[in-house]
């Protein structure tokens, strides 16, 4: 019984080929993305059952390693007389700090070898406070400045 031998030897290039390049495109694809959304500070309130503002979250993408941005952050908090370190988590990335009566946290997740995420989440601002002056945002416009990183306001 003769066996009809599939050329794969010769379909085996092509398939290569067009994979890299769909996987090429691809990889554009999320570089383009990620061009978009670094530096914007997005921002969110969550309320109470009551539906006053009950916590303030700001998050921003930078690219800069997550332990630059943790220093540079703990720096920033440091040279703030009103604010109280909490606790620190430098293995994790974590700070937690105080100003008044009001509780902060940051965390910087480590995107990659070069970006990375600050999340920061506060009790809200009482609401005789201006909503438009956010110290979540203030705080992340401080640690981008020092980093010499343009950040701004993006579209909620």
């Amino acid at each position: 019984m003769k066996r009809d031998k599939f050329p794969v030897k010769k379909l085996l290039l092509p398939i290569l080929l067009v994979g890299l390049i769909f996987s090429e495109t691809v990889n554009a694809g999320w570089a383009f993305a990620a061009r978009k959304v670094i530096g914007r500070i997005n921002q969110m309130t969550q309320d109470d059952s009551n539906g006053n503002p009950a916590f303030q979250f700001a998050t921003v993408i930078i690219d800069a390693p997550a332990i630059k941005v943790y220093s540079t952050a703990v720096n920033v908090v440091s040279q703030n007389q009103a604010i109280t370190i909490v606790s620190q988590d430098a293995k994790n990335l974590k700070l937690k700090v105080s100003e008044g009566n009001k509780s902060i946290s940051l965390s910087v997740v480590s995107l990659s070898d070069k970006s990375s995420e600050i999340m920061i989440s506060a009790t809200a601002a009482p609401q005789s406070q201006d909503p438009s002056t956010s110290p979540e945002v203030d705080a992340i416009l401080k640690i981008c400045k020092q980093l010499n990183k343009v950040c701004k306001t993006g579209a909620n």
